[in-house]
């Protein structure tokens, strides 16, 4: 059956219902433009908390083989270069970044590569949450690789996480061509990584890390290519979750309690200070009690034990009319204040119902 936020209901279960059905209700349209409101300025939030140095050092340890020798302090001291940009570069090559103050100068754009060319302006750009480069560590000629870290509400967003890492790994390297390297000189191409941080897991897939990059085959022969050549291309998944508050990696049991619905936003800076050793400054401090502040924080989680049985039933209907109004069922799960696992089960009853 098929769940997405697509998904039309059936034509004879329309005609049983009133003419007025059609029309949404007035707390259904509140709720979508409260959703997104509290939704956006929770993402904000949160890009603003990941983008901290002191945090991707964290990310980038659990992430990546090369920095696991390396002490956090010394990731973000020495191997982060520079201030990571939020939510600047658009992903689809069509689609336009974002423009700074025409006043001032990009320092970055001789590194990053951004792309300027058939560019048309057009609403619903995605951008990169966070990009960032890093310096590999290294004996002989310096080399930086291109990291973009993007915050997923759940992991299970209606298509699969990995190919979606890798088609941003690729624009990423695509968009290297006219400035980085030019015409044939494919040898200056930097590596990209793609770290996908998924907040709401369940509890089977929680406290878990995936990779995925390319890898070489000798299927005749001895020869071996350097693996500096072909190992471009490698997208992370971290999943987080009730499990990850306690897990033994300490970037998914870092995320995991900053992103928690269970902890107050004296438990999250206590975590930050004396279990991370993270020095959490003015602006840093402001951003957790926002997410904390945040309705959508409860929402993301989806705990759904407090809800009575009387509310229950009007989220029910809620929910049902946010869908036949086209909203896609992970906005629907945070505007009701459930999870997308008990969201399904309600569109599951619905639909066992029709078909009675």
């Amino acid at each position: 059956m098929n769940l997405s936020g697509q998904q039309k209901a059936p034509d004879y279960f329309r005609e049983k219902q009133p003419a007025t059905v059609s029309a949404p209700s007035e707390i259904a349209q509140n709720l979508k433009v409260a959703d997104e409101n509290a939704a956006f300025k929770y993402d904000e939030s949160a890009r603003n908390i990941v983008a901290q140095k002191s945090v991707l050092a964290y990310i980038v340890k659990s992430a990546l083989d090369e920095y696991a020798a390396y002490t956090v302090q010394e990731i973000a001291e020495r191997f982060i270069e520079g201030e990571p940009e939020l939510r600047k570069v658009a992903v689809h090559q069509d689609h336009p970044d974002r423009q700074d103050d025409p006043g001032m100068m990009s320092g970055d754009d001789k590194i990053e590569g951004k792309p300027t060319a058939d560019k048309s302006q057009r609403d619903g750009t995605v951008y990169f949450d966070i990009r960032f480069i890093a310096v590999l560590p290294s004996d002989g000629s310096r080399i930086e690789i291109l990291i973009n870290c993007e915050i997923q509400n759940n992991d299970t967003p209606g298509y699969p996480i990995p190919k979606r890492g890798i088609y941003y790994t690729a624009r990423m390297i695509s968009s290297q061509r006219g400035t980085i390297f030019k015409n044939q000189e494919y040898g200056k191409i930097k590596k990209c990584v793609s770290i996908w941080l998924c907040e709401d897991t369940a509890d089977a897939r929680s406290d878990t890390i995936n990779r995925y990059s390319f890898t070489e085959e000798c299927l005749r022969g001895d020869f071996r290519e350097a693996k500096k050549d072909y190992d471009l291309m490698t997208v992370v998944v971290l999943r987080l979750g009730r499990k990850g508050e306690e897990s033994e990696d300490n970037a998914i049991r870092l995320l995991s309690k900053m992103f928690s619905a269970n902890l107050s936003y004296e438990d999250k800076l206590e975590a930050l200070q004396n279990e991370f050793k993270i020095r959490v400054s003015r602006e840093m401090s402001e951003e957790v009690q926002s997410m904390c502040n945040l309705s959508e924080g409860v929402y993301h989680k989806g705990y759904d034990s407090g809800i009575s049985a009387g509310k229950m039933e009007q989220a029910k209907e809620t929910a049902y009319e946010l869908r036949d109004m086209g909203l896609p069922d992970e906005k629907i799960a945070r505007a009701v204040k459930v999870s997308m696992d008990m969201l399904q089960e309600w569109f599951a009853e619905r639909e066992a119902l029709l078909v009675k």
